[in-house]
């Protein structure tokens, strides 16, 4: 006879949409949404600024970065995504944190503050508009917001073959199509 708590515990596990990348890891090979399309939507609220909404930042290159923060590996990138805030003009950064009370969010960039808007999507509705399947998960929209790269994992966003590939977005007209992001080693 089956162990009923066991059943429960699988059930549950098994009900959990997300997984987590670990340092290391490569990143996910597909994307989720199809490169050289527009992006969806987002419109979310904020920690600091209100509401913000994806299209008010027409014309900038653009990183959505999905993470939350009891995922380790997106802990980890937070930081090379604060450096990479200052190094490009035209350029923006939206960390979407998933599925978090806000209290507990507000807390964590207490202690470690980032200079870019850090978004709020307690329901998963733009998780599921995106489709995300992994934390953290990163897509960068030219300045037109047609998905460009992808990356489901952390990544090493100072390793120089990220920046010259961000560069290379400022003119969707010779943007690359597709491009790989360089995983985060440690």
């Amino acid at each position: 006879m089956a162990d009923p708590l066991s059943g429960l515990i699988l059930a549950s596990l098994a009900s959990f949409p997300l997984g987590m990348a670990t340092a290391g890891a490569s990143l996910a090979a597909e994307p989720p949404l199809p490169l050289a399309a527009a992006a969806p939507a987002l419109a979310l609220p904020t920690l600091r600024h209100g509401r913000l909404d994806l299209d008010a930042l027409q014309g900038k290159i653009v990183l959505v970065h999905f993470f939350a923060t009891w995922c380790e590996p997106c802990r980890e990138e937070m930081a090379g995504l604060s450096r990479l805030a200052g190094r490009l003009p035209s350029f923006a950064i939206l960390a979407v944190d998933v599925g978090e009370p806000e209290v507990r969010v507000r807390r964590f960039f207490e202690a470690a503050p980032v200079p870019f808007p850090i978004l709020l999507d307690g329901d998963r509705a733009a998780l599921k508009a995106w489709n995300v399947a992994v934390l953290p998960s990163s897509f960068v929209l030219d300045p037109s917001h047609t998905l460009r790269l992808y990356a489901g994992g952390p990544v090493d966003w100072d390793d120089p073959s990220a920046l010259s590939l961000l560069e290379s977005l400022a003119n969707p007209a010779d943007a690359p199509v597709a491009g790989t992001l360089p995983p985060l080693n440690e």
